[in-house]
């Protein structure tokens, strides 16, 4: 069983670290691949080191979304979306009485939840963590998140943790993995203002995505230093 204090540990060390690594390696991604014309064809010859960097940022960034999205196990516990939304199912009598629910109830209009779900927030941190349980696991069974998860999943599974024999692997696009980890981020977002005082979001924006993307900013500069004529 999850206790309240490991369900936050849950969220602060595993949902939000993945999170921010998918988003730090998203946003260095999109920075070299923005500047990809001075990179391959400018002083230095730095493409292929950028292509190797690109190549490990992919990689960072499929195995973090995964990992959210992984199901939980009894053998090898995981830090993972579904079994947190489970545990706000199967045991939310043991939740807190919700932290703040101003704040709350923004971050769940953020997301376009029901006014139904918005109401039970007056009704207590139980009735909540159940009510909000079931909509999170509604979110994950709409046809086209649910086909996007399995075609994360075996992308991970047969081609970066393991080297499968196979003959092709269907594709998932830039959008779809920046889907699921939007997903990710109200879940996270929600539950912290519910339940552990703590602010991931604000008006339904991420606080900690400009964190995020402090290395690609840096390496903007860098670039910059190569590049731009005059910079320093």
């Amino acid at each position: 069983m999850i206790s309240r204090q490991a369900l936050e540990a849950i969220i602060r060390d595993g949902l939000a670290s993945d999170i921010f690594r998918a988003e730090r390696a998203i946003a260095l991604l999109q920075v070299s691949g923005a500047r990809a014309d001075q990179i391959n064809s400018g002083q230095g010859n730095f493409g292929e080191l950028f292509g190797v960097v690109q190549e490990a940022l992919t990689t960072e960034a499929t195995l973090a979304v995964a990992r959210l999205y992984d199901k939980p196990s009894t053998r090898y516990p995981t830090r993972c979306l579904i079994g947190v939304l489970d545990f706000t199912i199967s045991h939310n009598q043991e939740l807190p009485e919700i932290r703040e629910p101003y704040q709350l109830k923004l971050a769940l209009s953020a997301m376009n939840a029901p006014e139904a779900l918005l109401n039970v927030v007056d009704a207590g941190g139980a009735e909540f963590g159940l009510a909000f349980g079931k909509f999170g696991d509604e979110l994950l069974s709409s046809p086209e998140r649910n086909e996007n998860i399995a075609r994360l999943k075996a992308l991970r599974d047969k081609s970066l943790a393991h080297n499968e024999h196979v003959s092709s692997i269907d594709a998932l696009t830039w959008n779809a993995l920046i889907n699921l980890l939007d997903l990710a981020k109200q879940v996270v977002g929600i539950l912290g203002w519910a339940y552990f005082n703590t602010a991931y979001t604000i008006n339904g924006d991420y606080i900690m995505s400009a964190d995020a993307k402090r290395a690609s900013r840096a390496l903007g500069r860098l670039l910059d230093v190569l590049y731009v004529p005059g910079a320093t």
